[in-house]
């Protein structure tokens, strides 16, 4: 059959007799009802040997005392914690000591040099300045002398006229 054809298959392909399921009940109960079938049939067929639950005690303890399985006792481990320990401990004060590494200080002409060669606004450097709190007596704020010019070209070009006119 092909796969296609499964789709449309409208039938299980099982069936069963006529008036199955009406006389089903009625022939069940006519069944038990005679007794012929049972005839000779007195035990259930299992039978125990005689004085098996008197011996099996017995049986059981013999059993056990016969399988003897060896002991394995577990090292005692303690060395080898102490030597881990030990070689931890060695390897720690060799990473403090060898990989003392010193950090270089800013110094104010570093700083002074970053912010002249980087272009930076007058509001970055203001809030780089509040933000670091590397204000200090030896630093010195460089003016710079700013055109009317071009104060005027950045406001028309940057600002809103509302908010100026209020």
């Amino acid at each position: 059959m092909k796969k296609e054809d499964l789709n449309n298959i409208s039938e299980t392909g099982f069936k069963t007799p006529d008036n199955y399921f009406e006389s089903f009940e009625d022939k069940l109960f006519e069944r038990l009802a005679d007794q012929n079938d049972n005839i000779g049939v007195n035990d259930t067929g299992f039978k125990v040997p005689d004085n098996y639950f008197d011996t099996l005690e017995d049986t059981i303890l013999d059993k056990l005392d016969k399988e003897e399985t060896p002991v394995v006792q577990l090292r005692p481990r303690t060395k080898f914690y102490y030597i881990a320990g030990i070689a931890a401990s060695i390897v720690l004060i060799l990473a403090l000591f060898i990989n003392r590494n010193t950090v270089d200080e800013l110094s104010v002409e570093m700083v002074e040099s970053y912010f002249e060669n980087t272009d930076l606004d007058s509001y970055e450097l203001a809030e780089l300045l509040t933000e670091t709190e590397i204000l200090e007596e030896d630093f010195e704020i460089i003016e710079t002398n700013l055109d009317e010019e071009n104060i005027e070209t950045y406001l028309l070009d940057n600002a809103d006229l509302k908010y100026i006119l209020e």
